[in-house]
């Protein structure tokens, strides 16, 4: 049977029923928008990732600046919670050519160039990974899938003093966007001189005290006729007392209160002391978390009336061995737990990757996927966000920020 030609033009668009089924870019599209498009934008890519972050935050009621605030015992929201990961190499070969022991043939493996060793898991129990080393920065609410990631950074250098580094550089950059955070929780990388830099940036700084500081004598009280010798003890002040076997033992002295002061420059902290006494309990204010210079606000003493020597210039490292907040307190017992969920976040990007291993060669491609993974992490807690401002019949106005 012959079929009559079809009379007229053919339509330019296909009549269909249905539209047609979305497909996922195929890989050799993915790999030539990442190399065209994506990685010669990557700055700026992360610029207004960040941007929009920052703004999810508050919009997610973090960081209010109307919310009361007390500087012993701040609340989650109020908090920035930071720390690094190693995702491992996307293969285990170090070296381009590697000979086969057998038969001598030398065989081309593919290398990742970023890869490098690094150490996880603290100075004691260290961790060679070889990878690429990733810092993250997050804030939080109470409650299941409200994690906001604020920042991603590469972490370049092997030692922890490097990590810490990159940390305050972002810890600072955000306080500037967060009027309303009130200070970081980190781990034990962050050392006197990072507390310190953030502490005179009004922030709160809450980590361990590092292993390696040992106790140190602080100064001698000789109020009228009792004697107290203070020492420095595990981020805070304690008094030696004699026992009768002839050894001595650090006492802990009561921190009745965390005393804040902004100033023109910097913020000053105070641990206010209630030393007790055989004559009657002496009230004692001790500066901590700053360690000062001579270019600071000099100290004169109230009885001579002599200018009293920097910490610098007595050769006293005083953010090091006085904490903020010290690690053998009720108060850091409790604010400290939330540095665990920077462990939950490293903990999902492992399982996001296949094999637990980075799928893409090179810094600046995995920069992109870095910035993907923060992207639909935060596209997951905004859309939970959503959902329960509308079961709970909330105003879909937005949190303001006080100027």
């Amino acid at each position: 049977m012959e079929v009559p030609p079809r009379c007229g033009p053919s339509p330019r668009w296909p009549t269909r029923r249905h539209p047609p089924a979305p497909h996922a870019p195929s890989r050799h599209q993915y790999l030539y928008a990442e190399n065209k498009l994506l990685v010669p934008s990557s700055d700026l890519l992360q610029e207004h990732i960040e941007q929009y972050a920052v703004q999810q935050a508050l919009n997610q009621g973090l960081f209010r600046v109307e919310a009361p605030r007390n500087w012993a015992r701040p609340e989650r929201r109020q908090l920035l919670a930071g720390d690094a990961t190693v995702p491992k190499a996307p293969s285990k070969a170090e070296r381009a050519e590697d000979p086969d022991t057998t038969t001598g043939e030398i065989r081309t493996r593919r290398i990742d160039p970023a890869a490098r060793i690094y150490y996880e898991n603290g100075e004691d129990k260290k961790t060679a990974v070889r990878g690429t080393k990733w810092f993250f920065a997050s804030a939080r609410d109470d409650g299941y899938w409200r994690r906001v990631i604020l920042t991603v950074q590469h972490v370049a250098g092997g030692e922890y003093e490097d990590e810490a580094a990159v940390a305050v550089r972002s810890f600072l950059r955000l306080q500037a966007q967060l009027p309303g955070a009130m200070g970081v929780v980190y781990d034990g990388a962050f050392r006197g001189v990072h507390r310190d830099l953030l502490a005179r940036r009004k922030l709160l700084v809450i980590n361990k005290q590092h292993g390696s500081v040992k106790p140190r004598a602080y100064e001698l009280l000789r109020p009228g006729r009792c004697r107290h010798d203070l020492w420095c003890h595990e981020g805070r002040i304690a008094e030696r007392v004699p026992l009768d076997d002839g050894t001595t033992y650090l006492l802990p002295i009561p921190v009745t209160r965390l005393e804040h002061r902004e100033g023109v420059h910097k913020s000053r902290w105070y641990h206010l002391l209630n030393i007790a006494c055989r004559h009657g309990p002496h009230r004692h204010r001790v500066p901590v978390g700053i360690t000062s210079t001579p270019s600071d606000r000099a100290q004169y003493d109230p009885d001579t009336g002599k200018r009293l020597p920097s910490d610098t210039e007595r050769d006293f490292h005083r953010a090091e061995y006085l904490q903020q907040i010290p690690e053998a307190t009720l108060a850091h017992q409790l604010v400290y737990p939330y540095r665990s969920d920077a462990e939950s976040l490293h903990n999902q990007l492992d399982q996001s990757i296949w094999n637990r291993r980075m799928i893409s060669y090179g810094l600046e491609r995995q920069k992109i996927f870095m910035l993907g993974f923060v992207l639909a992490q935060n596209a997951t807690s905004q859309r939970l966000h959503f959902a329960r401002r509308a079961s709970d019949n909330q105003p879909a106005g937005r949190v303001g920020i006080r100027t």
